[in-house]
């Protein structure tokens, strides 16, 4: 019975933050009701100190009104839970929320967000949450806001004039790497100018059982240690980009000469063998190699040839790299 509160807490806590990201105003008073009148709740926001639920109550509607117009959707989020008492369970977890609508944006606002809570077992079997703690990583947002929208709105403007805020929006949060868009946008940029070299589209094997034997921060601990490898095997002109939660791109230009790029892919995959190594893991790693030459070619035909390379390389064992073939 007891992993059963751990297990129905860590539910609980997860409709609870679906619903507040939600913004729906029915979802969000559903929400009170399953929190204690004396709650404790401590946000991400400097404003966000609330010792009861009545203030609790007046802060999400301050909220509400700040993100009208604005939707978010959580697109990952994980919770569990750890006994503390026969009745009462820490859960913990985080999420990361992000603008529904981004078209047309250039500064896109994610936020992830940690979060702890604890939850109690009422006599005739409901659950009770008692406190909240949400943590956020982010630097940037201001006193009195829901998210971080003073920056944002900076940021949209700033970005026409500031080549250095304008990398650093380009970059993924987790490893410094390029993001999915720029990744693609600068390697399109190479393929119209017509500049030839080699695509290497890595993947991580089984990474998934890394997140479910040891946890999501051995999982994070990985992928950062992944990319630094990347980053200390690039050019400046080289493009590293991490396009996936563990599918990471490098495209070197110039590099025209088969052994070369076969030299490069094993010293990566060494290189990435001796991480794992130093982690413990049995995990390896596999590499689709592409020609990226010719007028008309496009990023999502590399893109899928790479791919297939890649498929070919875990379909004959993983811990290898294949080229593309026709």
């Amino acid at each position: 019975m007891q992993s059963d509160l751990c297990s129905e807490a860590s539910l609980l806590m997860q409709q609870i933050m679906e619903s507040y990201i939600s913004g729906d105003p029915e979802r969000i008073r559903q929400v009170l009701t399953w929190l204690s009148p004396d709650i404790l709740v401590i946000g991400t926001g400097k404003h966000e100190y609330y010792h009861n639920l009545e203030a609790l109550a007046q802060g999400l509607e301050k909220d509400q009104e700040e993100a009208l117009g604005i939707n978010f959707i959580i697109n990952k989020q994980w919770y569990t839970a750890k006994l503390i008492h026969e009745d009462v369970c820490l859960v913990y977890g985080e999420f990361c929320a992000c603008e529904a609508d981004t078209k047309g944006k250039q500064m896109v606002i994610e936020m992830d967000t940690r979060i702890t809570a604890t939850v109690h077992r009422e006599p005739d079997g409901r659950l009770i949450v008692d406190s909240i703690h949400q943590s956020v990583p982010y630097i940037y947002q201001q006193e009195g806001e829901y998210y971080p929208k003073t920056f944002a709105d900076k940021a949209e403007e700033a970005l026409r004039r500031s080549e250095m805020l304008e990398k650093d929006i380009q970059l993924d949060l987790m490893t410094g790497l390029f993001n999915r868009k720029y990744t693609e946008l600068h390697i399109t940029d190479y393929i119209k100018n017509e500049m030839d070299g080699v695509l290497f589209l890595l993947d991580l094997d089984n990474f998934k059982s890394v997140n479910d034997v040891y946890g999501h921060q051995m999982g994070d601990a990985l992928i950062k240690k992944i990319s630094a490898v990347l980053q200390s095997s690039t050019r400046e002109t080289d493009i590293a980009g991490r396009v996936g939660g563990d599918e990471f791109m490098l495209f070197m230009p110039g590099v025209i000469d088969h052994s070369d790029a076969e030299n490069i892919a094993k010293r990566l995959l060494a290189q990435m063998k001796d991480v794992f190594l130093s982690m413990n893991l049995e995990q390896g790693c596999s590499i689709g190699l592409l020609w990226v030459q010719g007028e008309d070619m496009t990023f999502e035909e590399s893109y899928r040839r790479a791919d297939a390379a890649l498929y070919r390389a875990k379909a004959e064992g993983k811990g290898k790299f294949c080229w593309y073939e026709d």
